[in-house]
């Protein structure tokens, strides 16, 4: 089935075959200086590129500022942290002061009121009468 030619070895032996072998294996194929130097400035090139399209990238990422009062007045107020315990102490202060103003002011200064104990003994939960539900805020508006 297989047909084997020996004219494509042109009669060479497995002995000079070998020597042929190990004389090719005994050459060390350094590659030339201009050759070297070649490679060497394409990656300095592909470097330079790289690196040019990189900040490239990163300035079209980089958020356009659009509102310097705004970051002037977060920057002196003390960062985005800071703004960030104004704005809930705002919230809070204004849920409070909308609330039950007056609940707040009795649990402030200390004057219980008649009504306020009438209030709380007539409710099963002390709690309920100091703290205003939901039915509260939505019928003062």
């Amino acid at each position: 089935m297989t047909h084997r030619d020996d004219k494509m070895t042109g009669g060479l032996s497995d002995q000079s075959l070998e020597a042929l072998f190990a004389e090719a294996r005994d050459e060390a194929v350094r590659p030339s200086a201009a050759l070297l130097a070649a490679v060497m400035a394409d990656a300095d090139t592909q470097m330079a590129t790289r690196a040019r399209q990189d900040a490239a990238r990163r300035e079209a990422l980089r958020p356009k500022q659009r509102h310097p009062m705004l970051a002037a007045m977060v920057a002196a107020l003390g960062g985005w942290r800071a703004v960030a315990g104004l704005a809930t102490a705002a919230v809070t202060g204004l849920a409070i002061g909308l609330g039950a103003p007056s609940t707040v002011t009795n649990l402030a200064t200390g004057d219980y009121s008649e009504s306020a104990t009438v209030e709380m003994t007539a409710a099963s939960d002390a709690l309920d009468a100091l703290v205003p539900s939901f039915y509260d805020l939505a019928s003062e508006g």
